[in-house]
């Protein structure tokens, strides 16, 4: 390529950007959303939270790959949609969303900037609205960056092994994952009037989801068992869905579905069972769970149902929180 064809092509990029942000502007949300970004990329927070995910999700591949202290490249590809990688992204995105974003609207209220905000030409819903997707762009920024640059340490060495579909999965599950916890946490600091409030809830929440939701899709597959007719696979079936709901358990299935080629979406399903504490029990109930669903996969534990449960996280909490946002009295 010339240096005139570099230049029109920048060029032709630049006009596009700019055609497209004047469009945006005619949207009364879209100044908050550049105000929020711009804000939130701004503080330490996120400075340390970027550093974060360099260090847990980059170092250990770069070690494993060009130090000879770690496996080989095959173990370093498979560790982008599988095992603890994973494990951890299920974990510190929705902390980092969750720090970002509880103080987003509790935080201006309880210091009475809001009513500053809403003396200016914008509703409570584009305060809400603008403040979801600025606050989401500002973590992706980073998620993105990174994931990237994990693909970068990873790919000299990955050969043949090495699947774009792969990395498209990824960052495109992890955004919705980040997406739905930022919504419900958005949601939790529209709702109420303190950012120690906003905390407790979104905080007390994902407390629940990570440490006893599993405990509650056991105790439901017991009761049903125990105190219901209902046979042993379809009981399984329950389980499994309820497990689902939770979005941290439907973005790791996802992952395993849709990022690898050789795993199917019953033994994906099935592996909700799997659990670092399960034990034995576990164990066999996630190769009954297999073997059930092995002939068919019912539709709400297909990937579209996942899919909505991720997006379901960020409306629903939004939805509600607005609804109470918009009957408060500042």
């Amino acid at each position: 390529m010339s240096d005139r064809q570099a230049d029109s092509a920048g060029q032709f990029a630049l006009n596009l950007l700019s055609g497209a942000d004047d469009k945006l502007h005619g949207l009364d949300w879209y100044p908050i959303v550049k105000k929020e970004f711009a804000d939130t990329v701004r503080t330490r927070a996120l400075l340390l939270l970027t550093g974060l995910f360099l260090t847990l999700f980059v170092l250990p591949l770069a070690i494993t790959l060009y130090t000879g202290l770690g496996g080989d490249a095959a173990a370093a590809v498979t560790a982008l949609v599988q095992g603890l990688a994973v494990r951890l992204l299920s974990v510190i995105v929705p902390i980092s969303a969750i720090a970002l974003t509880y103080a987003a609207i509790s935080g201006e209220r309880q210091r009475g900037s809001l009513k500053i905000l809403l003396s200016l030409p914008y509703t409570r819903r584009d305060v809400v609205v603008g403040k979801l997707f600025g606050r989401f762009f500002a973590l992706a920024a980073p998620l993105v960056g990174t994931l990237l640059l994990q693909v970068l340490v990873v790919l000299p060495e990955a050969e043949s092994g090495f699947q774009a579909r792969t990395v498209v999965v990824l960052i495109g599950l992890t955004l919705l994952l980040a997406l739905s916890f930022v919504g419900f946490t958005l949601g939790a600091s529209a709702a109420t009037s303190t950012t120690r409030r906003s905390l407790i809830t979104a905080g007390g929440v994902w407390v629940y989801l990570f440490a006893l939701w599993n405990s509650v899709s056991s105790g439901v597959g017991g009761l049903l068992r125990d105190r219901t007719g209902l046979d042993e696979e379809l009981t399984l079936k329950i389980e499994l869905f309820v497990k689902l709901l939770n979005p941290t358990q439907a973005y790791q299935t996802l992952l395993q579905s849709l990022g690898s080629a050789d795993v199917t979406v019953a033994q994906a399903r099935a592996s909700m069972f799997g659990s670092i504490f399960g034990g034995q029990s576990s164990l066999i109930r996630q190769q009954a769970a297999a073997q059930t669903l092995s002939e068919s996969v019912p539709w709400y534990l297909s990937d579209p149902v996942a899919v909505v449960v991720l997006l379901g996280w960020c409306v629903v909490p939004v939805v509600i929180g607005y609804g109470l946002f918009a009957r408060a009295d500042l």
